[in-house]
């Protein structure tokens, strides 16, 4: 199995921000469909070297965090979301980490 953290900063390099409602927007007509059974969305705080000025530069980020089969088709969707986002919002771009694991879903005990 792999973990998949995507990082998607919220400046837009013109000016301003990515809204809540931009990103909702976003979230449910891009990756919802791209991962019907589930992924976790989270709000953070991101710092990173901007490409061009060359200065670090602190940002409102949301990461997405999804969990399933290592797979081609997997990988195009990670790759058509992030390219999505930054075609969309004018970024430099999406960072994505993935790491291979073993995991176990814990589920109530029937006890009767």
């Amino acid at each position: 199995m792999q973990h998949t953290d995507l990082y998607f900063g919220r400046n837009i390099p013109d000016g301003g921000q990515v809204t809540e409602q931009q990103w909702k927007a976003f979230s449910d007509s891009i990756i919802t469909p791209a991962f019907p059974e589930g992924y976790t969305e989270s709000d953070a705080q991101g710092k990173w070297m901007d490409t061009e000025s060359r200065e670090t530069i602190a940002e409102d980020t949301k990461r997405i965090t999804v969990i399933g089969k290592r797979s081609a088709k997997r990988n195009g969707q990670l790759n058509q979301i992030t390219q999505a986002y930054i075609h969309r919002f004018h970024q430099q771009a999406v960072l994505r980490v993935d790491t291979k694991i073993r995991y176990r879903l814990i589920t109530k005990k029937n006890t009767h």
